[in-house]
């Protein structure tokens, strides 16, 4: 318990100011100061004494489990139960960690003239950072029984708040892929054509493949017939997702349409392009998994589908940081080669802006790219473009463009030795990496690669 003075004990304490002019006036009244001091003091230990179980009887607790979306409001409630007697007036307060924002810490609440007891309290947050964030505390304050106090107490909540990823912005950019009105949206449907799945048996056409006729069926029918097929319906796609140190940079653009707040870094970007190509994979029919590394694999999710396996994706995804260290590659592509057996699509996010971390990953990429099909990608740094072709309007010195032109063409000699091992390499405007992400998936499902 935390006593703190109310105004109204400041006023019977301001009272005893005319006593002390009084008494230094008139030496001999010193007695009624000494008095009015002693009354004074009196009634506050007896005021405090007897209001020290104003809060015994109160149980705090909060929702186990709080879902939020990076910078949407949401609720936080807190549950209250009255035990014993019931004060007339309760005031709350709920300090968050900084990466929340709230519209208010403080709450009174009056319970006068109430027959309930147990209330619910909510709290509007927003929540500015991704990740998971557990346990917290609240501070009931109560008024004392003659007013003179305030009585307070700090309850400690055991509850976990989850903030996942803010796909709004993408949601708006691929609306068409999320509607299934009519002829417009993404329809999940047949493709008949060099897949890799049987489909059926139709007549010889000129032009087919001598590989294609199905010579049993040929002789049975005493006529040539071809054997056609089907995109296979449930390809594997896994995501890999970078998280070490270069993850951390910030990208050109800002989270939010304020101002005030700071750009996303990469590894941002990177989760929640991860979200949307999970939901458009499982639209797809197609299984889709995850791995992300630092300098060490630490998630990995094998390829499925399904609802239930849309929320094991976001769990792996929604409390991931960046690392300080850099990235081990050896460890990432001898585990990819363990664990993937079947061939599958491996779509990797990094930044290979560095060129030590560039030429280190040409090194490794055939160990993957000889038994699936890989495709890297990598968000544009700041300045990274041909010279004297700058995305933005504000004066560059000389020095910046140059240096921003070998960038840009250390990136295109990486494009060419990563296309001699097989391996697609782009290099993706930020806000556009959700989107292009999604096309490159769609087209390589089109043109039946895998």
């Amino acid at each position: 318990m935390r006593p703190a003075p109310r105004i109204s004990l400041l006023i019977l304490v301001g009272m005893l100011m005319p006593l002390g002019l009084l008494v230094a006036a008139r030496i001999e009244l010193s007695w009624l100061l000494a008095v009015g001091s002693v009354a004074v003091v009196l009634m506050g230990l007896v005021d405090l004494l007897s209001s020290a179980d104003r809060l015994n009887g109160l149980v705090v607790k909060a929702d186990p489990l709080t879902r939020l979306a990076r910078d949407v409001e949401g609720k936080l409630a807190i549950h209250l139960c009255f035990e014993q007697h019931r004060p007339k007036e309760l005031t709350l307060g709920l300090p968050l960690p900084v990466e929340f924002v709230q519209t208010n810490e403080v709450q009174r609440i009056a319970l006068a003239g109430k027959d309930a007891s147990r209330w619910t309290v909510e709290w509007k947050i927003v929540a500015q950072a991704r990740g998971v964030f557990r346990g917290t505390e609240l501070y009931v304050e109560v008024p004392s029984k003659w007013g003179l106090f305030n009585i307070r107490r700090r309850y400690s909540i055991d509850a976990e708040i989850r903030v996942y990823p803010n796909m709004r912005r993408e949601r708006r950019q691929m609306a068409n892929l999320f509607l299934n009105r009519g002829s417009i949206g993404v329809h999940a449907q047949r493709m008949v054509g060099q897949g890799r799945e049987y489909e059926q048996l139709r007549e010889y056409s000129s032009g087919d493949s001598m590989l294609d006729i199905h010579w049993k069926a040929s002789a049975k029918r005493g006529e040539l017939v071809t054997k056609t097929y089907q995109v296979e319906r449930t390809q594997e796609i896994y995501l890999i997702i970078d998280h070490s140190r270069l993850s951390g940079v910030r990208t050109r653009r800002r989270d939010t349409d304020d101002e005030s707040t700071y750009k996303e870094t990469f590894l941002e970007r990177y989760v929640t392009a991860a979200s949307v190509l999970s939901m458009v994979s499982e639209r797809e029919g197609d299984l889709f998994g995850m791995v992300a590394f630092g300098q060490r694999v630490s998630r990995f999710v094998r390829a499925s589908g399904g609802k239930q396996h849309g929320q094991v994706i976001q769990n792996a995804l929604f409390d991931l940081k960046t690392e300080r260290g850099p990235f081990d590659l050896d460890e990432l592509f001898t585990f990819l080669r363990l664990r993937l057996r079947r061939r599958a699509l491996l779509i990797f996010l990094t930044d290979l802006s560095d060129s030590a971390a560039a030429e280190e990953f040409s090194r490794h990429i055939g160990m993957v790219a000889e038994h699936h099909y890989v495709m890297v990608n990598s968000i544009r740094r700041e300045g990274v473009h041909p010279i004297y072709e700058s995305p933005i309007e504000e004066p560059v010195s000389l020095s910046d463009e140059i240096a921003g032109h070998l960038r840009w063409e250390g990136l295109n000699h990486l494009k060419t030795q990563l296309r001699t091992a097989g391996v697609d390499f782009s290099v993706i405007d930020d806000e556009k990496l959700s989107l292009d992400l999604v096309n490159q998936y769609l087209s390589v499902k089109q043109r039946q690669v895998l």
